[in-house]
C-alpha cells in the first residue's frame, strides 16, 4: 500500500514542478481577465474608465481621488496614468496593481520589499537564467520520478548510486526540485513586475535612455 502512496506523491511533485514552467509560459505571452485576481479586475476598470476623462497626460480629480482610494496617498497619480494610459495595460498597469502594497512615490519611485527593506526598482531584470533554472529543477522533479520507476524494475547496482533505489529520497528529490522551481516562478514574477514599474517610472520622468518598453 506504502508504494501507490509514495508514486502518487511523486506523480503529484512532479505535476506541480511541470506546472511551472506552464505558469511562467502563459503568464509571460498571453492576457486573460480570468487568470487575474478580481480586485485587480476591478481596479483596472475603474482606473481606464476615470483616465477617459484625462486630458494632456494630466490626471483629472477624478482619477486622483481613484488613485488615493485604491493606492492611497503614497503613489504620483501621474504614474498610474501614464500605466492606465500607456496602451499596453499587462505591461505596466497589471504589475503596478499588483504591488500597489509596496510602491512609495514621495520624491522618489522606492518599492517597499519588507517593511524594514526598501529599494529602488532594478534598472534591468534579465529572465532568461531564471528561466532556465525553473526549467531545469522541473526536468529535474521529472527525473526522479522517473527514476522511482526504473529503479523498481532494475534496482541500481553500483553502491555509490543505492540511494537511488529508495523511494522515500527519491520522493524527497521530486519535492526539493519542485519547490525551488515554484520558488524561483515566484521570484521572476516579482521582480519582473518591479522592474517593469521603474521602466514606467523613468519613461514618465523622460530618463529612460536607450532602455526599450516592451
Amino acid at each position: 500500500m506504502m508504494i501507490y502512496v509514495a508514486f502518487f506523491l511523486i506523480f503529484v511533485g512532479v505535476t506541480f514542478a511541470l506546472y511551472q514552467v506552464y505558469s511562467v509560459h502563459y503568464a509571460i505571452n498571453f492576457e486573460d481577465e480570468e487568470e487575474r485576481p478580481e480586485q485587480v479586475n476591478q481596479a483596472l476598470k475603474t482606473l481606464a474608465d476615470e483616465a477617459e476623462g484625462c486630458a494632456d497626460g494630466e490626471p483629472s480629480s477624478g482619477f486622483v481621488q481613484s488613485v488615493q482610494r485604491i493606492f492611497g496617498d503614497g503613489v504620483d497619480a501621474r504614474l498610474v496614468l501614464a500605466a492606465v494610459a500607456s496602451g499596453s495595460q499587462k505591461a505596466f498597469a497589471e504589475p503596478l496593481l499588483r504591488r500597489r502594497g509596496r510602491v512609495e512615490t514621495n520624491g522618489e519611485l522606492i518599492i517597499a520589499h519588507l517593511p524594514f527593506w526598501k529599494t529602488r526598482p532594478p534598472v534591468r531584470y534579465r529572465r532568461g537564467p531564471v528561466l532556465v533554472f525553473i526549467m531545469v529543477c522541473s526536468l529535474l522533479a521529472l527525473f526522479w520520478g522517473g527514476m522511482s520507476i526504473i529503479t523498481l524494475a532494475y534496482p541500481v547496482a553500483v553502491p555509490a548510486l543505492a540511494w537511488a533505489n529508495n523511494l522515500l529520497v527519491l520522493t524527497v528529490l521530486v519535492y526539493a526540485s519542485a519547490l525551488l522551481a515554484y520558488g524561483a516562478s515566484k521570484l521572476d514574477f516579482y521582480l519582473h513586475d518591479i522592474q517593469q514599474i521603474g521602466r514606467l517610472n523613468r519613461r514618465l520622468n523622460g530618463s529612460e535612455g536607450v532602455d526599450q518598453l516592451s
